[in-house]
Order: structure tokens, then sequence, then C-alpha cells
């Protein structure tokens, strides 16, 4: 498999080291639009190096482009690359709004090509085996669910997450993660109604909190948690129903935990101690969906309906008042 790269910023590069050591798959080009970087990770993979995805497929065959660019980015380089062909994995989420979500599906589907999103929440085991225990009725008729996911506010570098014409902001970037998750796991969302706190400190340090609660259509009740305020990645989830709960907190697994405030540039990521992390689970799929080995166990209409759940919470938040989604998770 023909593996191009878009970006060589913290995620581009993660997915160019698990490229490369996936059998099977050869790096035959990597774009970027910083030269000095560009041509340091290009080096380093002993891949060609590109300033636009018109120059690769001028010069090299190519089978599929992964996307790790800005989220106000995707449409135009999926719309790119779909005219060209060509299958895609994109990042999360899979647009700053869904009008480009729906887009960039809808042309994907007319030139047959696949549409592979990277939410890589379903990857991660605790979430995955806490997903098959609730469809399994490990804890009867759920009730009460409640999930977290917090990370340092963006800094130096990173200011474009904060920029929500850029990245959709805090309820789209985070919360998209756990919003794609519950909608998987408890079926479709009926209402929701949200919070959204921003603060500045006479330092100049920001913070962001979001508190989402959502009533599904079986009414199960779901609140979620959102923070650019915490001194490093935290996640957890307790799951409630009527014969028993599910839990797990990212903080347990370490047995001594220091928090301090960074002010450095690196993108925050969660830790794992598996052989083959989240991330190469993720990739190791989108080989085998790309040589038709196996469907796609998240679907880009997947990620379309976390990006409405998103789109509604933000709505509430500024208008003070719950929004109803119709069942499917159709367009408010």
């Amino acid at each position: 498999m023909k593996i191009a790269v878009v970006g060589v910023g913290k995620i581009g590069q993660r997915h160019l080291n698990i490229w490369s050591k996936l059998e099977g798959v050869e790096i035959v080009g990597v774009i970027g639009r910083n030269p000095e970087r560009l041509k340091v990770v290009g080096n380093r993979h002993g891949a060609r190096t590109f300033t636009s995805i018109e120059e690769l497929l001028s010069e090299v065959e190519v089978d599929a482009f992964d996307i790790c660019t800005p989220t106000d980015t995707h449409l135009s380089f999926v719309t790119q690359i779909a005219e060209a062909h060509k299958d895609i994995i994109c990042a999360k989420p899979l647009g700053v709004t869904s009008e480009e979500a729906e887009e960039m599906i809808a042309i994907c589907e007319q030139n047959n090509i696949q549409l592979l999103v990277s939410h890589t929440l379903r990857f991660f085991p605790e979430y995955a085996n806490a997903k098959e225990q609730v469809k399994n009725g490990a804890i009867g008729r759920p009730g009460v669910i409640r999930m977290s996911r917090g990370v340092p506010y963006p800094s130096a570098g990173r200011e474009w997450y904060s920029d929500e014409k850029r990245s959709g902001g805090l309820f789209l970037d985070v919360g998209v993660h756990e919003f794609e998750w519950i909608q998987s796991t408890f079926g479709d969302v009926h209402r929701v109604m949200a919070k959204h706190v921003k603060h500045t400190e006479a330092n100049g340090r920001a913070m962001e909190y979001g508190l989402v609660t959502i009533r599904m259509v079986d009414g199960t009740i779901v609140h979620v948690e959102l923070s650019w305020a915490e001194t490093k990645f935290r996640s957890s989830f307790e799951l409630t129903g009527d014969k028993g709960m599910i839990t797990y907190n990212l903080d347990e697994t370490n047995p001594v935990i220091l928090d301090v405030h960074n002010d450095g540039t690196s993108v925050d990521w969660p830790q794992s101690m598996l052989r083959r992390d989240p991330y190469t689970r993720q990739l190791e799929h989108f080989l085998d969906c790309l040589t038709g080995k196996v469907e796609p166990v998240v679907l880009a209409t997947d990620a379309l309906a976390a990006i409405r759940i998103a789109e509604a919470a933000k709505k509430s938040a500024e208008e003070g008042q719950p929004v109803v989604l119709s069942e499917g998770g159709q367009k408010i």
C-alpha cells in the first residue's frame, strides 16, 4: 500500500512513525508547508517531500492519503484527493462544521473512494471493552453516564486549536471524541444542554471549561465534562446502570503524579503501556480497510453525527437553552 502523509506536525509525525513500521506499507511522499521541518521529516523516513497534493500526484504513484492537518484545511484536501480518486484517511474532527463534513462525505461517495476518520478512542482497549460490556448487558439498563476529558490550554505553536474558526473550539475539537463514542455505545441523541466558561488570569493564562448534558433517545442521561484548564492530559468515565457500574480513570494507572503547568509547544497525548498502542491499532485497522479485509469500525457518517452533537452543545451554551436533535442524529 503506497501511503502519502499530509502534514508534518505532531500528528503527522506520529502517523509517519507508525506507517514506517507496518508491513506492506510504503511511504511515497510527505506534504508540508514548513520547508525546514519538511526536509527533516522527509529525511528521517526516507520519503520524498512535496508542497502540494498536485505536485505529489504528478510525480509518484499513491494509493491513499493520510490527512494530518488543522481541521479547517480538511475540506480542501479531501476535495482535491477525492477528485483524484484516491482513498483518504482524515484526522478528527472531519470538518469544522457539519456542512463541511456532509460535503466531504458526498464527494467521496461520488468518486467511490473510502473516507476513514481517525476517531482514535475506539481503539483504546478501556473504551472498546467498556462498550462491549455495555452492549452485552453488564450494567443492565444504562442510567447515568459521566465522562471527562481535559488537556492544557493550547500553548505557543498550537494557537489554532483555540481558534473556533479553525478547530471548532472546545466542544468540537475535544468533545468530539466522547460524542462519537457515546452515540456508538448508547444510540441516538435526543437533546443537548451545555454550559461553557472562558477565563483569563492576570498573568495571561487562559482556561476553558464545558459541561454537556445529553439525553439519549432511550432515556439515558450522559454528562460530559470538557476542559482546556489542566496541567496534563486527563480522561475518565463512569458508566452506571440498574445492574452495575464500569469505571475508568487514566490517573489511576500512575502510582506517582506530579502536576505542573507546561508552557511548551508539545501536544498532549494519552499514554499507553500497550505493546501496540491505540494509534498503531487504528492505522493497522485502516490498512485492513484500504486493502478490503475489513469494514471500518467508524463510518464517516458516525464522524458527522459527532460533529452535530458538538454543534448542538455550542448552540445550547450560546443561547442558554436545550437543543433538540431528531432521532438518528439528523441535522438541527
